[in-house]
């Protein structure tokens, strides 16, 4: 048996939303990491995290923390933007501890595990899929010689990549503990300002995997078959960090939260019968073709102070295009129920899909302004490995750049001109621009200064509305 250390690789706020942008990013607990960690623990492996993100760490601190304990293993979290820094802190593992096994694991290797070896020569195993149980397979074993064995992964075999069998997604979430959060700096995460009310701490709990719808531009790391905690487990693990970290909101996460009607209704009863949702309040994402005002009512009772909505874009034929499987008109009506059953909504707005137009960039704004919402999120098209988007404009020679650290969806705040795709006819000088406009246009309205005034609940929030004026304002100069 060996033992593990798993590594939340070292990239700012600033690498990931620009210079001005940083201060209302978010710094989330790797959840991935913790929940192997806890299922680690539960097998007697020892185990520990380091998550330089919320350290504040750089590689050489990474590479100093690791080699300071003998773990012979090193798992590290690889998200298509995170290329760069990881490929650099594999070279400083294997540079200053060549006998230790290097994993990676995460989105990006899922669809990419035969590349991802190949572009970073000094990682030794990609895990495929979820995690927990392939990982203890691999620390299970004196050695690296039965990996062929082991279900889930891709690794080196001399001068040859060995892919192995597929490995079945978990069907009893039950079976993986909570996630190990006492090996994590709790006191160092926090949500978007957008996600949060007051001052107090809001952790993230993951209640379900597995979204069975096609958006074109997802990839479904979980799957397509919707998975979930049984009630009773979610609640405990609530009730834990309520005693825990004496927490009085939660960030409930799920890639379809409401997906399955007998699901969400007994979880919500769960929280109105067990009293929880007297002491704490939740907000979630979600879907308008998933929701109606029975449950959005229920929702609200049980403690759901916001939700949101991914809409995309104000154009019906884009949202056709990327198999929303939703209309204009049903956004609209699902906005003003939830609205009326007493939660405010944040919309996830994209621009720049495949075929539009600089007119229908002005639509998706236009229509922005027309839901409403109380937060508004305007984030530039990435086709990530993996989704079918990706896939049709990498067939049509679409793509342009495979430099996998410029995938990034805030490129308009960061600056850098290599972004991985344009809508024909249009320049990444424009996007870019549209990006800050779009913003400046929702949030510089008087409607909504008044909006945010009704919810104040802090001089904190209060603050926090009058920087990100501030950082729109001097975004028109720059």
């Amino acid at each position: 048996m060996r033992s593990v250390i798993l590594v939340n690789p070292p990239l700012m706020l600033e690498d990931r939303y620009g210079k001005d942008m940083k201060r209302f990013g978010a710094v989330s607990e790797p959840l991935g990491l913790a929940y192997i960690a806890g299922y680690l623990e539960s097998l007697k492996i020892p185990v520990r995290i380091i998550d330089s993100q919320a350290e504040g760490m750089t590689i050489a601190d990474v590479v100093a923390s690791i080699l300071s304990g003998n773990e012979g293993i090193v798992g590290i979290t690889l998200l298509t933007p995170y290329f760069r820094v990881v490929k650099a802190l594999c070279r400083q593992i294997r540079r200053n501890g060549p006998d230790r096994t290097i994993i990676l694991g995460g989105p990006h290797c899922t669809v990419l595990p035969e590349r991802t070896l190949n572009e970073i020569p000094e990682a030794d195993i990609v895990c495929i899929g979820e995690g927990e149980i392939t990982l203890s397979e691999i620390a299970q074993a004196n050695d690296n010689s039965c990996l062929s064995t082991i279900n889930g992964i891709c690794f080196r075999e001399g001068y040859t990549i060995v892919k192995t069998g597929i490995r079945p997604p978990i069907q009893d979430l039950d079976q993986i503990p909570p996630p190990a959060r006492h090996l994590l700096p709790m006191k160092k995460y926090h949500l978007t300002a957008s996600r949060v009310s007051g001052n107090s701490y809001c952790p993230t709990i993951l209640v379900a995997r597995g979204c069975p719808f096609s958006c074109t531009f997802c990839s479904r790391t979980f799957g397509r078959t919707f998975r979930a905690h049984s009630v009773g487990r979610i609640l405990s693990e609530i009730q834990a960090l309520i005693d825990a970290y004496r927490i009085s909101q939660v960030n409930i996460e799920a890639d379809t939260l409401t997906v399955n009607k007998t699901f969400i209704k007994a979880l919500c009863n769960g929280l109105i019968e067990s009293g929880i949702s007297r002491q704490i309040r939740w907000t979630c994402e979600s879907r308008v073709d998933t929701v109606d005002e029975d449950i959005l009512s229920l929702m609200h009772q049980a403690g759901c102070w916001q939700i949101s909505y991914g809409v995309e874009t104000g154009s019906q034929h884009l949202l056709d295009s990327i198999n929303k499987s939703i209309s204009l008109k049903q956004i609209e009506q699902v906005f003003q129920l939830t609205k009326k059953a007493g939660m405010t909504i944040r919309g996830f707005f994209m621009l720049g899909l495949p075929g539009e137009t600089p007119e229908e960039s002005r639509a998706t704004i236009n229509f922005a302004k027309k839901l409403n919402p109380l937060w508004a999120q305007f984030t530039i098209t990435v086709p990530y490995p993996g989704t079918k988007m990706y896939e049709e404009l990498d067939r049509q020679g679409k793509i342009r750049t495979h430099n996998w650290e410029s995938y990034n969806t805030w490129s308009g705040w960061q600056g850098s001109q290599e972004v991985p795709f344009i809508p024909d006819g249009r320049t990444v000088a424009e996007l870019q621009a549209i990006q800050k406009q779009a913003l400046r246009e929702f949030y510089l309205r008087p409607k909504v200064a008044v909006q945010f005034l009704k919810h104040v609940t802090s001089w904190k929030d209060l603050y926090k509305y009058f920087l990100g004026a501030t950082v729109l304002v001097k975004s028109k100069f720059r």
